[in-house]
């Protein structure tokens, strides 16, 4: 594939200048196993005119390119001729580059809250880290970052494929290159390898099986080349494999457009390349401080008197319990916004959230996505009087299956929709008190092929659970349902077909259409289910964040929700869903987590302890260890397996009340990453990489966390072991227990591997030297912890220097009114506080801890409200401690030590 001419777009000017320029030859294209897409003819920039400037950057005509040996050539659908290519030079970290279909036929992520809403500009970035190049017979283009001249985005090499329902586009990377991202799926390594290779972005309802598509779908990935992170989204909503094999990754989708997004930060830096992405997509929510308690539910308590109990064992043990949860159970027929009227009636229900409530925890429970196809339920008859559930092509409603038997679905893309889910989720709300929705099966989850219930309205199904019926059964219902959907597929009017594309990607149930909702079920505006399937979810978590604002326009709104899209952290946290209690998952969720925080979810955990199968009481106690920590932590399981509340084994509720003292000490520092998350964009929990990008050893390293950048936490996540080979990073570390520092003994270079020793009951812990940690003393409630006062924790480093961060609101304002963003700085012995001091309330520190090189005796207190002079020290601990300092955070102070 020789190239007959080349232009570039030099970037490093005010205005943007077209010159010929010749790029080194790279010989012919490999042979890299692509199937039948290398016989595509691709396509070149059309015309004399050819590429033209615009206000933004660039906008690029192509055509088909023609010879007779490739004439009308159609791989997996319809080929399409005559394409555009938008370049958008968009910031100086991001450009937009979009290969669309001329006529504009092809359905893109749609540009609202409901998808994304694309930034509105007016002129291109004048200051830009990257160039843009592009070759033009054929076509093909690159990013290059300024800084080295590295090429971070090239697809000059590789076959471009633009049919309807198969687009095909490559970018060259280094043989065995650094890339993470790409999900949802459960994988074991958050570095990808080129092993298993091929993942399948897809919104499934499955049980997290490994290197499968399970409920989110997020085609981003950064790769961290030489020390230096970019980053790349393919902003899609279509199933699509992603192929990253030695040399490329090539993405292989089912429609749609090809729009990218790529990320050049000017410092390089992992977190950086997240900052940039969360700016596109939108910042991660801002939580509640009650949300960082401790949370706990079981699917499966036969009543609520269970459920009691539950809370009462936490007290009893003296373990932690902010939220109590209740899942389907609660429900009369598994109908949402109903109750059981024996197991679980409505007063009690609602006395519990009052219970609760005075005792100054929380409660949520769970809302599905399908409502029951019934006579006389508000969920369907409310939403069918309105018209806002989705259709069959012959214009009837879809009907399929979930848990209370057939079920329809509403159509969140129907501007009428919001009437319905507003009124529902305030009325709700009103009723039971509850703090919060958790909203499940919503990728959406279906039971069956097709609209199984159609014309079935009031009757049962013959399982509510048909994946128990004998095989033989089993395999005649599907045939059935089979031939009825083929039958509704006649009245489709779309060219495409959209039940069975040739193209089949990987989908771990094969058929688009199994346990989910059909591909020719259709939306407002006759768009296909196919279209908008991996949208479902997230739409419906967008709405229903605005369904509890209108219900209560000043306190930040609780969702969790299963199923997310790119952008889902701006509405709602995630668990990583029916997990299984197996120790490869406790190592797993590890992965997951980093992998949600790089997706702009920073309000993500996995279920401790497992959902599905038996926890052992080694493994639960060691996940309670882990999950004491993840940024949402909840115990949850199923309803067959033993129970797993933690209370159960002393050895798991010696370690769960040991992490947990440590959470909840951290509480103050958990609340200001998660506000510095809200602002930047950065993830709470961070792989080691993402801190010391330029350390080779931390490149595939997924054992340890970063919470923030100063506490590590290297937990046993593999049976029989109790010890941890740990890896550390550069610099003095603290153990949290004994505040003693890391035996150096073994250092190699810029990295430490140290073992440490990790009995059952114990998750090493450690400090880095430079922080400052503010604290509070832990108590059983969130609230309670909150009232104590404030404590400094000073690791020095090195230099005998430390810095830290604090941010104050009331906890729980949507728009808070008064704030505080103090800033601690110690050096020679002076410890600063300078910053904005709004929030009014007083709030005391009373103690700070100094650990490190320092012979201190005295302390002296001034340019603050409460001034001291010659306040004793003392030490404890291999610290120094000045106790009851006294100090209001409202104003800016100094405190000397000599």
């Amino acid at each position: 594939m020789k190239r007959k001419s080349i232009v570039s777009l030099l970037l490093g000017t005010t205005a943007a200048t077209l010159c010929l320029l010749v790029l080194p030859a790279s010989g012919a294209v490999e042979d890299v196993n692509f199937d039948v897409s290398t016989k595509a003819p691709g396509y070149s920039v059309k015309g004399r005119r050819g590429a033209h400037k615009t206000k933004t950057g660039l906008e690029i005509p192509l055509e088909l390119k023609h010879s007779h040996h490739h004439e009308g050539i159609d791989l997996y659908g319809k080929t399409i001729k005559d394409l555009v290519v938008d370049v958008d030079f968009e910031t100086a970290d991001r450009i937009h580059v979009k290969i669309s279909d001329k006529d504009q036929k092809q359905v893109p992520v749609p540009d609202s809250p409901l998808g994304i809403e694309r930034p509105r500009l007016r002129k291109s970035a004048k200051k830009r880290n990257y160039e843009f190049k592009y070759t033009e017979d054929p076509f093909g283009f690159q990013v290059i970052r300024k800084s080295d001249k590295a090429v971070i985005f090239d697809t000059t090499d590789y076959p471009l494929v633009f049919e309807d329902q198969y687009l095909e586009i490559t970018t060259a990377v280094p043989d065995d290159a650094n890339i993470y991202g790409f999900g949802e799926t459960t994988i074991p390594h958050f570095r990808r390898d080129n092993v298993k290779n091929v993942t399948t972005i897809f919104a499934r309802d499955a049980a997290c099986p490994f290197y499968e598509n399970i409920y989110g779908h997020h085609p981003f990935y950064m790769e961290i080349r030489d020390g230096k992170a970019h980053g790349s989204l393919l902003l899609s909503a279509h199933g699509m494999d992603v192929l990253t094999v030695e040399g490329r990754i090539t993405w292989k989708v089912i429609g749609g457009v090809l729009e990218f997004y790529i990320f050049v930060p000017d410092d390089d830096k992992p977190n950086s390349v997240v900052q940039s992405y969360t700016d596109l997509i939108g910042k991660p929510m801002m939580v509640s401080r009650w949300m960082l308690g401790w949370h706990h539910c079981r699917w499966g308590y036969e009543d609520i008197d269970q459920v009691q109990g539950v809370i009462d064992g936490y007290k009893e043990h003296n373990i932690p319990l902010e939220v109590a949860w209740v899942d389907i159970d609660y429900m009369d027929t598994f109908q949402d916004f109903t109750f059981d009227p024996v197991n679980f009636p409505q007063e009690r229900m609602i006395q519990l959230g009052h219970d609760l409530h005075a005792n100054r925890q929380r409660y949520v429970i769970m809302v599905n996505a399908g409502k029951h196809y019934k006579s006389g339920y508000e969920g369907y008859e409310y939403g069918h009087d309105l018209d806002i559930f989705m259709k069959n092509p012959d214009g009837e409603e879809y009907v399929g299956q979930v848990w209370p038997g057939y079920t329809v679905y509403p159509d969140w893309f129907n501007p009428d929709v919001s009437k319905y889910w507003n009124k529902l989720i305030a009325d709700w709300v009103e009723l039971t008190g509850i703090d919060g929705t958790w909203v499940d099966m919503d990728e959406p989850a279906a039971f069956c092929l097709g609209s199984c219930g159609t014309g079935k309205k009031d009757q049962a199904p013959p399982s509510l659970e048909p994946w128990t019926l004998p095989q033989e059964t089993q395999d005649q219902m599907y045939a059935e349902e089979e031939i009825a959907i083929k039958n509704l597929s006649n009245y489709v009017q779309d060219s495409r077909d959209l039940l069975y594309p040739n193209y089949a990607i990987n989908n771990g149930h094969g058929n688009l259409s199994v346990k989910t909702g059909s591909m020719i079920a259709y939306h407002h505006g006759d768009i296909p289910h196919y279209d908008l399937h991996s949208l479902y979810g997230h739409a419906e978590c967008k709405l229903t964040r605005d369904a509890l604002i209108e219900h209560n326009k000043t306190t930040r709104p609780f969702i969790l929700t299963r199923s997310s899209f790119v952008g889902s952290g701006r509405y709602a946290g995630h668990w990583t869903g029916d997990n299984a209690s197996k120790w490869e998952y406790l190592k797993s969720s590890i992965t997951e987590i980093f992998n949600m925080q790089m997706f702009g979810i920073s309000y993500s955990g996995s279920d401790v302890c497992g959902f599905n199968d038996n926890t052992t009481e080694t493994l639960c106690t060691r996940w309670q260890e882990l999950g004491a920590f993840y940024p949402f932590a909840r115990n949850h399981n199923a309803k067959q397996p033993i129970a797993q509340e933690p209370f159960l084994w002393e050895t798991a509720a010696e370690a769960t009340r040991t992490a947990l003292a440590i959470r909840y000490a951290l509480l103050p520092y958990y609340y200001t990453l998660f506000e510095e998350s809200n602002r930047l964009g950065t993830g709470v929990w961070r792989p080691l990489i993402f801190e010391w990008p330029h350390v080779d050893a931390f490149l595939d390293n997924d054992d340890q966390i970063l919470v923030g950048s100063d506490i590590l936490l290297s937990p046993v996540v593999y049976e029989n072991k109790t010890s941890v080979e740990a890896e550390f990073p550069p610099g003095i570390w603290y153990d949290w227990y004994t505040l003693e520092t890391v035996d150096d003994q073994g250092a190699t270079g810029k990295e430490r591997a140290i073992t440490l020793d990790a009995p059952l009951t114990h998750i090493p812990v450690h400090i880095r030297g430079g922080a400052i940690l503010p604290l509070k003393t832990p108590t059983m409630l969130v609230e309670e912890t909150f009232d104590s006062p404030y404590i400094l924790l000073v690791a020095l480093d090195d230099s005998g220097e430390a810095q830290g961060r604090l941010y104050i609101d009331d906890g729980h304002s949507l728009e808070p009114s008064e704030t505080s963003d103090i800033t601690f700085t110690f050096k020679n012995g002076v410890l600063k506080a300078e910053g904005d001091f709004g929030y009014s309330k007083p709030e005391k520190l009373d103690t700070i801890k100094i650990v490190g090189d320092i012979d201190a005796t005295t302390a002296s207190i001034t340019d603050c409200s409460t001034p001291a002079d010659n306040l004793e020290l003392v030490k404890e601990d291999n610290a120094i401690v000045l106790q009851n300092a006294g100090i209001d955070l409202t104003a800016s102070f100094t405190v000397r030590f000599e």
